[in-house]
């Protein structure tokens, strides 16, 4: 059977990499791409299409369509946003959501089959062991993700900076808004690596002392899973987050080890110890792995017995 995992091409998408080893192993022949690329298939009508949403407002050829909800709209008129790709967009034949507090939050009343694919983090993780990589930062404390100020960033650096003790440092890890990057470059204890390689960034969160989740509290980060959070867990790290919805549900449902602040994570932070900030056992945490997680989804019943009907 094919596959084509259909995307905006505007975003990293950890979960294209996972579903394209998993049903590559279960014999499927799986390609991806945006549009255009999919526009060049010469036989849509043979191809499962799996579109990570987005917003695909004609139907597309294909012998069965899947709309999958990883992330919701960001940015501007965000809850316009979602009311079009919930209104304007044909119906497929299956709808997967990350976790059920977006599935209620979209409030899809059709009668389309929906089930839950959560995130997962890759197998290869659960190795990463050893010493530390000389060649990558190392530092007391490990941000790994966007770096704007619409994630509140520019907040958790003026924490920092408010609150930091000797010589900590703080080391981010990702693609850096000019804005910040002017106000801080340069900055006591501050470190910007830039956008980096996946095995790259986890190596440099292996470097650090403490891993940290700050989320906003608002939508649509308050209802995603903090993908950052499970890589943490499963590099066996000792955590730090604020107190957001999304980081308390997803640690709760994980079984990850957090210290919780408040919003302000460096004036809460304490006193850090191997008591007050405990290390994960990624031994516990082999359901994170996106193979497990994907085969429990659900998703190999709806499309055997999907393709078995078309």
């Amino acid at each position: 059977m094919k596959l084509f995992i259909l995307h905006t091409g505007k975003a990293n998408y950890p979960e294209v990499a996972a579903y394209t080893e998993y049903f590559e192993k279960n014999g499927y022949f799986v390609n991806s791409g945006t549009m255009a690329d999919y526009r060049k298939i010469a036989d849509p009508h043979n191809y499962v299409l799996w579109c990570i949403m987005g917003f695909y407002p004609k139907r597309l050829p294909s012998r069965y369509v899947i709309h999958d909800y990883r992330s919701l709209s960001v940015g501007s008129y965000i809850t316009l946003k979602d009311a079009a790709k919930k209104l304007l967009q044909p119906r497929p034949n299956l709808r997967i959501f990350q976790n059920e507090s977006m599935q209620k939050l979209m409030d899809f009343d059709d009668s389309v089959e929906t089930i839950l694919l959560p995130m997962g983090v890759p197998d290869w993780i659960f190795s990463c062991k050893g010493s530390r990589n000389g060649a990558l930062p190392t530092g007391t404390f490990c941000y790994m993700g966007e770096i704007t100020r619409e994630r509140g960033v520019d907040d958790f650096l003026a924490g920092f900076a408010s609150a930091r003790r000797g010589s900590d440092t703080l080391v981010l890890v990702g693609a850096v808004e000019k804005e910040i990057a002017d106000a801080y470059q340069g900055a006591p204890g501050l470190i910007f690596t830039g956008k980096l390689p996946q095995r790259d960034a986890l190596d440099v969160v292996k470097n650090c002392e403490y891993a940290i989740s700050t989320i906003p509290y608002s939508r649509p980060y308050n209802v995603q899973t903090p993908t950052k959070l499970l890589e943490y867990a499963a590099l066996g790290k000792r955590i730090i987050c604020n107190d957001s919805p999304s980081n308390l549900t997803a640690a709760a449902a994980f079984g990850i080890l957090c210290k919780v602040t408040g919003p302000d994570i460096f004036a809460g932070i304490g006193q850090l110890s191997d008591e007050t900030v405990p290390a994960n056992d990624p031994s516990s945490l082999e359901h994170l792995r996106w193979n497990n997680v994907i085969a429990s989804s659900g998703i190999d019943r709806c499309l055997n017995a999907a393709l078995r009907v078309h």
